[in-house]
Order: C-alpha cells, then sequence, then structure tokens
C-alpha cells in the first residue's frame, strides 16, 4: 500500500471523533514498516502499518498500554 492509498483509507474511516482524519493529515516518515505520525496529540504518538485488507494503526502514550487498531477498506 502507498502513502496515498493509506492516507485515502484513513479520510474515508468513518469516525465520530476525527482521529483518523487527523492522522491523515499529518506528516509522516517512512519506516521499515509502514509509517511514524511525526506530530503528537495530547501526548499520544502514532504508527500506522499496511495488514492485509487496510492499516494497523498503533497510540502509544509514556504510562499507559498502546491502543492499536484496524481500519479497512
Amino acid at each position: 500500500m502507498t502513502e496515498a492509498d493509506a492516507r485515502h483509507l484513513l479520510w474515508r474511516w468513518p469516525d465520530d471523533d476525527g482521529l483518523e482524519g487527523w492522522i491523515a493529515e499529518q506528516p509522516w516518515e517512512a519506516t521499515p514498516s509502514g509509517w511514524t505520525v511525526t506530530g503528537e496529540l495530547q501526548g499520544w504518538q502514532f504508527r500506522i502499518e499496511a495488514v492485509p485488507g487496510g492499516l494497523q494503526i498503533r497510540a502509544d502514550q509514556l504510562g499507559t498500554p498502546p491502543a492499536v487498531w484496524v481500519i479497512t477498506g
């Protein structure tokens, strides 16, 4: 999956809080397994990986367990 495809999938994802859209708008840096979002949101840092059928998003914040979810499309 290309970065453009990943951003498009995030934009299309129906979310109530706008988080996926926020992630899509941020600058990303390529990693061997996907991308990291260069900005933070209220102390959370985000990593994105392509998985079969979609994207896995991992959110990390110091002192809390990571949040991990998959969006498909």
